[in-house]
């Protein structure tokens, strides 16, 4: 199969003569034409790709699975010849889960195999559990009908609920203009309500059942994780099941029969603490050891039942890996170091790219790092990098002769006012540090059977049957290559500097910037913001970043996986303390966010758009300093929020 599929590149491919060498200082035509034909007529990509996500499977922080892949990706790394593969302690776990061969299933009256997932760190089964199914009760008379059978059996939740946060579980907000009989109603309502709540939390249950939103289901974490000991371990038993699964054990209650479910949850607890580490090695630089450009993707994953952490992120991983094969293969030897980096972690916060750049910094060795690139996109092959004007010349130079070898997947340069704050991958841990990171744009086929990476981002498809393997092929060349050629400029790529507030014009209907000076405000400064499943599940990352201004306007940025952009019409009202403002992207259209500042200073409200609702909540992480704070310092104020 590796052959037939490599053939179906060979349309894509140019010959090696078609090489030109670039003004710009960089590697030797012939050692990047032997780094393409290395990558292109001897991959073993695919290879590598099957033996983590087949052979090890799927890799949760602090899992038995993702120990057994850094040690295993540190054997591969110093097979190949590279120098000081090692193991980096970010951290440790204090409770392991990992996950056995799990099932749920309805046994009566019909039996149908579900497909399902529970969160990571959540309890399992003492073996097979069944009990029968009852619709949460909503009403005093559906609560008698089932209160005396509750034990041992599941609550299946409605498919419309959504948790209640920030609201007086006694009651109802009070509508506008409701009589007092309207009012008697709404309390009883709640009253019912409470009741239900108690005694299904007081009974034995063996555990609620949820849908997801659609045939996909999502798997994320127990919140408090990183805290977790043998004594504190969750018990209250969740699962949630795909939406057809969901709809057929609704179909048979609504037709009055009697449904058992049975679930087979094989979970483990080992108790820690367990160290959790990156995988580092190097190929060391001849002129500048101490200059380094980093190639990195993150070997951690959800794992979730089905899920072979392929996409998310075993094909980023095996690039990496196969990126340093060809570099080791084809003898180069850069003047700058090349090093690569696996991180873990992230999933969960982007953990170990953050302590390790932290840790590049106190040790006064991040002044050196050229450039950290991301491969975290899933199975498109590498299209895409976003960068300030300065960086262009030397990363259009770079990737040049992967365009001239690759002439049907091209490379473009994007170039931007600034370098992104935020984002959801472990780029945004070197540029949060003023450290160019680069998140790969990944074009072309974005998965086999017309499925894209939102099917199987985080769900049960995350396997090796919809990765596409000439896209990899592509993918380690142009990392090698880019590497290779930044490794041996005349200098590390520029550094982002920012630039003093100019005032532009802007148009009157839609707020992006402002031309006002900047002022302190509750708001200001840059806030790591996550968005939520009904089940509670963090689903998504992103920053928001925010400015006020001295004519009361407010403006921000939106930051995710690399990319992002302005929040279009920000508006706050101080005496709610709530923000509103727009967000457009080609991808996902038009979304709307809302979010109200606590007194506690967390922030938290919706993300609305045609896919639904969202929950969302962050913290600040960094506050912008104050106009004369940054003048009386002699340091330059920031550059204004809201340029791209």
């Amino acid at each position: 199969m590796q052959i037939q599929r490599l053939l179906a590149i060979a349309p894509f491919l140019v010959p090696a003569f078609t090489l030109a060498p670039s003004g710009l200082s960089q590697g030797a035509p012939e050692r990047v034409s032997a780094l393409v034909m290395e990558g292109t007529e001897r991959s073993e990509v695919w290879a590598t790709l099957e033996e983590l996500c087949l052979d090890i499977g799927p890799r949760l922080t602090g899992s038995s699975g993702l120990e057994r892949a850094c040690t295993w990706a540190r054997g591969k790394l110093s097979s190949y010849g590279l120098k000081n593969a090692h193991l980096w302690k970010w951290g440790e776990v204090p409770v392991r889960f990992d996950r056995g061969p799990s099932s749920v299933r309805m046994v009566a009256p019909l039996e149908m195999e579900f497909e399902f997932t529970t969160r990571a760190w959540a309890p399992g089964t003492d073996g097979p559990l069944r009990g029968p199914v009852f619709k949460r009760p909503t009403t005093a008379e559906e609560l008698a009908a089932v209160r005396d059978r509750l034990d041992g059996a599941w609550i299946l939740e409605s498919s419309s609920s959504r948790r209640r946060r920030g609201r007086n579980p006694d009651e109802d907000e009070a509508k506008e203009g409701e009589n007092e009989e309207e009012k008697l109603t709404r309390l009883e309502q709640a009253r019912v309500r409470k009741e239900i709540k108690a005694i299904i939390e007081e009974a034995d249950l063996a555990g609620t059942i949820r849908a997801s939103r659609n045939d996909q289901v999502t798997t994320g974490g127990v919140r408090g994780w990183m805290e977790l000991t043998m004594d504190t371990l969750p018990t209250d038993r969740s699962i949630t099941i795909a939406r057809k699964n969901y709809e057929a054990l609704e179909e048979q209650l609504s037709a009055g029969e009697s449904v058992e479910l049975e679930a087979d949850l094989v979970h483990f607890f080992t108790e820690g603490p367990f160290p959790v580490f990156n995988v580092v090695a190097d190929i060391p630089g001849t002129e500048f050891p101490n200059e380094v450009v980093i190639l990195s993707a993150h070997l951690d994953s959800w794992n979730g039942p089905g899920s072979q952490g392929c996409q998310d992120n075993g094909t980023g991983s095996t690039v990496m890996i196969e990126a340093a094969r060809i570099l080791a293969a084809s003898g180069v030897q850069p003047r700058r170091t090349i090093r690569i980096c696996l991180w873990s972690g992230e999933e969960q916060g982007l953990h170990g790219s953050r302590r390790y750049a932290e840790w590049l910094k106190d040790t006064g060795q991040l002044d050196g790092i050229s450039a950290c690139f991301v491969d975290d996109g899933g199975t498109g092959y590498q299209g895409g990098l976003s960068c300030i004007a300065s960086m262009e010349p030397m990363l259009e130079a770079a990737i040049a002769p992967v365009n001239a070898h690759f002439g049907e997947m091209p490379i473009s340069v994007s170039v931007q006012k600034k370098m992104p704050r935020g984002g959801s991958s472990d780029h945004a841990s070197f540029n949060r540090l003023g450290v160019p990171g680069f998140y790969w744009t990944e074009k072309g086929l974005s998965g086999r059977e017309a499925r894209n990476y939102r099917f199987v981002w985080h769900t049960q498809n995350d396997t090796t049957r919809y990765a596409v393997e000439e896209n990899l092929v592509q993918s380690a060349v142009c990392s090698a290559v880019t590497a290779y050629n930044l490794a041996m400029a005349d200098s590390i790529l520029p550094r982002y500097v920012e630039e003093p507030e100019e005032p532009e014009a802007e148009e009157p209907s839609v707020v992006e910037a402002s031309s006002s000076p900047k002022a302190d405000g509750p708001l200001s400064g840059v806030w790591d913001m996550a968005m939520y499943s009904d089940e509670d599940e963090v689903v998504f990352e992103f920053t928001l970043t925010f400015q006020h201004h001295k004519d009361g306007s407010v403006t921000a940025d939106l930051g995710v996986r690399g990319s992002g952009g302005p929040l279009l019409n920000v508006t706050y009202d101080e005496k709610t303390k709530t923000v509103k403002g727009t967000y457009k992207s080609e991808a996902y259209g038009t979304s709307n966010y809302e979010a109200t500042l606590a007194d506690d200073g967390t922030l938290s409200g919706k993300r609305k758009s045609e896919r639904g609702d969202r929950e969302i909540r962050g913290k600040r992480v960094k506050e912008e300093a104050k106009p004369e704070e940054a003048q009386e310092s002699g340091q330059k104020a920031p550059g204004k929020i809201g340029q791209a």
